[in-house]
């Protein structure tokens, strides 16, 4: 209870590096609160994260732990899997390893996502391209990074922690040459969470539909409960927005249109855990829209990218207010649809998406039962193939 009490001290953490190595009292063996909101948050816990990380590498059994983690072809690993792994650990690392428990938590809590995901936190190596894989850097030695704040298109430092805490700085547009260790939110965890909470959030507020069931043959109607879609067939990306330092991107997409017996918007959040990499071809064969849903048979289709700071609550709230001031100025009819797109648009203010390039494309006003190839997007960042696809009854 005590380091909880001094954890919510609001007092902020040290500042940002201005040298390429900083002495190691430059950061607090303790962790406070700061103040600034969510942003400040999620990138001051992912910072004190990386330094405990660094500190750890110190203790053999911790170094060990990390090792046989990361040996195989799954170079990330979850940290409360990872510190569950030590055996005998140090008293360095015990309390270390209760930050980090304690700075999870706080993150999930700050994302609103604390009751559907139950880790957040992750470390995972960075291996320069051309480099042997399977080599095992020597853990003790590596360098401990995390994403820096801000605009990604601003980034021009890496801050990156030795085992001592001291600081080095990496070029946040080159790779860096050797392999380096990298602490941050595990994205595929957060968007699974996201966009759980997401979805049910949209529920409770009556703007998204219960999914439409299959309905079992009959002989007197052999057609009644097949279930009318679009398929996503092919997709790819001309940009992901990722540095070296952020990873394989991750990708959501909100379809959105009129629902069919009301006066209000249809929204969807769909993820897309497959679409990593800019310039490669994916061939998912996801559905994309149940057309039971929507009004018109029109809907649109907008990809983003996620990002560490997302407040999924907020994001739930901002969604549902601003497509439904949509549908209150306007009668439904087929133009609302393309307003219900700019609502959502209009949504995600950059104190949310702070990296700033996480809105990727728009496909506006996708219509049912018409076949779309290699169909590009307004903003020409990527490009799809979809097709009507019919659900059969059993």
């Amino acid at each position: 209870m005590q380091f909880i009490q001094r954890a919510l001290l609001t007092i902020v953490l040290a500042g940002s590096a201005s040298a390429p190595v900083i002495a190691a009292d430059r950061l607090s063996a303790d962790y406070h609160e700061p103040r600034g909101g969510q942003t400040a948050l999620v990138d001051q816990a992912k910072r004190f994260s990386a330094w405990n990380v660094a500190r750890m590498l110190g203790d053999p059994q911790f170094a060990k732990a990390l090792d046989k983690r990361l040996a195989g072809e799954d170079k990330a690993v979850m940290l409360d899997t990872l510190l569950d792994d030590v055996r005998q650990p140090s008293a360095q690392t015990k309390a270390s390893a209760d930050k980090l428990r304690f700075l999870d938590q706080r993150v999930r809590e700050h994302k609103a996502i604390a009751r559907d995901s139950k880790n957040l936190l992750e470390v995972r190596l960075y291996v320069p391209r051309g480099q042997d894989a399977a080599a095992r850097p020597d853990m003790s030695k590596l360098l401990v990074a995390y994403a820096p704040a801000g605009k990604r298109s601003e980034w021009s430092d890496v801050e990156a922690f030795d085992q001592l805490g001291q600081v080095q700085l990496l070029d946040a547009r080159t790779p860096p040459a050797m392999p380096v260790l990298i602490v941050g939110i595990n994205a595929r965890e957060d968007m699974r969470a996201g966009m759980a909470y997401v979805n049910r959030s949209l529920r409770a507020a009556g703007l998204q539909s219960a999914p439409p069931k299959i309905a079992p043959k009959t002989a007197s109607s052999m057609a009644a409960g097949d279930i009318d879609t679009t398929r996503l067939d092919r997709v790819s990306l001309a940009n992901s927005q990722e540095s070296w330092i952020s990873g394989a991107a991750e990708v959501f997409a909100i379809v959105s249109g009129v629902q069919p017996d009301q006066a209000k918007a249809e929204l969807s959040v769909v993820d897309m855990p497959y679409l990593d990499y800019a310039g490669t071809a994916y061939t998912p064969n996801q559905i994309m829209v149940f057309w039971s849903s929507y009004r018109y048979g029109a809907a649109n289709i907008q990809l983003f990218e996620h990002d560490d700071n997302t407040n999924y609550k907020d994001l739930a709230v901002a969604l549902s207010q601003s497509v439904s001031a949509i549908l209150g100025v306007f009668a439904p009819s087929y133009a609302v649809i393309g307003q219900v797109a700019t609502a959502i648009l209009q949504a995600m203010p950059a104190g949310w998406f702070s990296n700033d390039d996480d809105y990727i494309d728009s496909f506006y006003t996708i219509e049912r039962g018409r076949t779309y190839e290699n169909h590009r997007g307004a903003a020409n960042n990527a490009t799809v193939t979809l097709s009507p696809y019919l659900l059969r009854a059993q």
